[in-house]
């Protein structure tokens, strides 16, 4: 008897010692968040409810988003998995210039699984993660230059669209604050060169329905970025009468945003927003800026979004015991 007792004895203190600590989390946890480390539960089902806006209202049903990706993925309830819009933008024609035009400026936004993040700035990739910082691959597409956008550009020829591929680093902190780094660099067509930008975004309040942020950002440029924007061959020059300069790698510009998050009706959205922007006197010495640019740029807009929520965290409807 003495010996089964003992060897429940060693059992039960095995079986404690592999255990852990009661709060331990599991590597292979199904509900283990694969960016934070964090359990979830699943979807909660909601009792019946009105089936109008007030539906929404609450600090159980709208909350800014804990993310650490886009100014928006920031702002919006974090049920939302996709948004896309479309709204009007008034813009410069060309980075530094100095003559403005509307334009309609298509908008999307997309989270999942705190894995996949899409927003104005691209795309990034969270392969991996602990706490609340992340890593991982980004991606972004800038459009073209076109020379005939604005007589200023005339005769220095097209700038392609750019395919930036790179890595970036990311945290929040204090579910108010984040921080993102990230460096790209141009392949095959458009401007082929590096480019990095350092943002920092502050939540800055929310009433019911409405929430607004600041950000704080900056961009450093290589050699090839400047040349292909910047930069003025004297066979450019021959054509555009503009005189030569060499653009050097450097800092591009400093500048920050305005945003703000509307919810105006059941699953749409009004994002109004504004920014400016310096460049500094490196780029700002280009002929294309210096004699038909500004080195003050402004953008003002705002978009009407449409949001879908999917998966994990979607609103579904308890609907009680049917007979």
């Amino acid at each position: 008897m003495r010996g089964v007792l003992g060897l429940a004895a060693a059992l039960a203190a095995g079986g404690f010692i592999l255990a852990g600590p009661a709060g331990a989390q599991q590597i292979d946890d199904p509900r283990l968040d694969p960016i934070f480390g964090r359990r979830y539960e699943p979807p909660e089902q909601l009792p019946p409810g009105p089936e109008t806006d007030d539906e929404f209202e609450g600090e159980k049903r709208w909350r800014p988003l804990r993310g650490f990706v886009g100014v928006m993925t920031f702002l919006t309830p974090e049920t939302t998995n996709l948004s896309f819009g479309v709204g009007p933008e008034y813009k410069p024609d060309y980075f530094g210039s100095d003559d403005y035009k509307w334009a309609p400026d298509p908008a999307a936004f997309v989270r999942f699984k705190n894995f996949v993040f899409l927003d104005d700035d691209g795309a990034d990739l969270a392969l991996f993660g602990f706490s609340n910082f992340s890593f991982g691959p980004t991606l972004r597409i800038v459009g073209d230059r076109d020379e005939d956008e604005n007589p200023a550009l005339t005769g220095l020829g097209d700038v392609g669209t750019t395919f930036e591929f790179g890595g970036f680093a990311a945290t929040t902190f204090l579910d108010r604050f984040q921080a993102k780094f990230k460096v790209r660099h141009g392949l095959k067509t458009g401007h082929r060169g590096t480019v990095v930008d350092a943002r920092g975004t502050l939540l800055l309040a929310r009433w019911g329905r409405f929430s607004s942020s600041a950000s704080a950002e900056a961009t450093w440029i290589g050699n090839r970025y400047a040349d292909a924007y910047f930069s003025v061959t004297p066979d450019q020059s021959a054509r555009s009468g503009l005189p030569v300069f060499d653009a050097d790698a450097g800092f591009r510009n400093l500048g920050g945003s305005i945003n703000g998050y509307i919810n105006i009706a059941r699953d749409w959205s009004l994002n109004p927003y504004a920014s400016y922007y310096y460049i500094f006197d490196d780029i700002a010495d280009t002929p294309i800026i210096d004699q038909f640019g500004d080195r003050d740029q402004y953008r003002v807009g705002f978009h009407i979004l449409k949001e879908f929520s999917f998966g994990r965290g979607k609103r579904t409807r308890y609907k009680g015991n049917e007979d």
